[in-house]
């Protein structure tokens, strides 16, 4: 049930009976040489649309605009100004709820973005809203010891950037836009450790210093197949996810009564 897609009286019943809206959260950066820059968002999309089928909300458009600037020395990077990207996503969640809907699910596709969405769902109590946003990421986070086995045994792991884990993904999310032809690193893709002899010590570019391709482990291994397989299993898990949101009633309480302890 894509917001783009739908029509007025379509979107209207499902503002009012669901009140629900998915937001797919990626980035455009670039994976390896093979894969399109927006793999991030189109995966987060495909399951979030799938998962709209079982458990009726509406998925906003791929949303493309958060953090990425690590990636701006690459081609394909679009990394907004900090302020503005954090302003930009209060002001399109202000816009789905002034639409109707009351609980908004900020579905994460991109690993680069945890601690950016973490920060923006914490600096939205600094103001006071008639919603309630949910954060959720796409990986390993949620799913069940027995989910996290199946993905293993499927591709062997679960996470690599630009590998055959995410090439899968992206396969089955976006058939034919992955040009294996194109990968041309010899593989494995091992990370460099430039700056192992920091220790714990965090830089500006400590992503970069392991992995320059941004490219991990094998990428000729990715298969359509591997990818539809485990799409299956995150559209499950986010399904049991929209559940337990739709039926939640305490975050709005407990969102109620922090803005009035903020008014003593």
């Amino acid at each position: 049930m894509q917001w783009e897609l739908l029509t007025p009286p379509e979107f209207d019943r499902l503002a009012k009976e669901e009140q629900i809206c998915v937001v797919p959260i990626g980035c455009l950066e670039r994976h390896g040489e093979h894969m399109p820059f927006g793999t991030d968002s189109l995966i987060a999309h495909k399951i979030a649309v799938e998962a709209a089928k079982k458990e009726p909300c509406v998925v906003f458009p791929p949303y493309h605009f958060a953090q990425i600037h690590e990636a701006r020395c690459y081609s394909g990077a679009i990394a907004l100004p900090q302020r503005l990207t954090l302003e930009l996503l209060e002001c399109i969640c202000d816009e789905i709820a002034r639409n109707g809907f009351k609980k908004i699910v900020l579905f994460n596709g991109h690993g680069g973005n945890s601690s950016f969405l973490d920060y923006f769902l914490k600096s939205n109590l600094g103001r006071e809203v008639d919603y309630t946003i949910y954060l959720i990421p796409m990986y390993s986070s949620g799913l069940s010891e027995e989910e996290t086995e199946k993905i293993k045994e499927i591709c062997g792991k679960n996470g690599d950037h630009a590998g055959e884990w995410e090439g899968s993904l992206v396969m089955a999310a976006a058939p034919g836009s992955v040009k294996m032809e194109q990968h041309t690193y010899a593989e494995p893709i091992q990370p460099q450790g430039r700056l192992n002899h920091l220790g714990r010590v965090r830089t500006l570019r400590e992503w970069n210093a392991k992995y320059p391709y941004n490219t991990t482990g094998c990428p000729s291994k990715a298969t359509q197949a591997q990818g539809e397989a485990m799409l299956e299993i995150y559209i499950d898990a986010f399904v049991r996810d929209l559940k337990a949101i739709k039926a939640d009633t305490e975050t709005a309480k407990l969102q109620s009564e922090f803005y009035e302890g903020m008014k003593r």
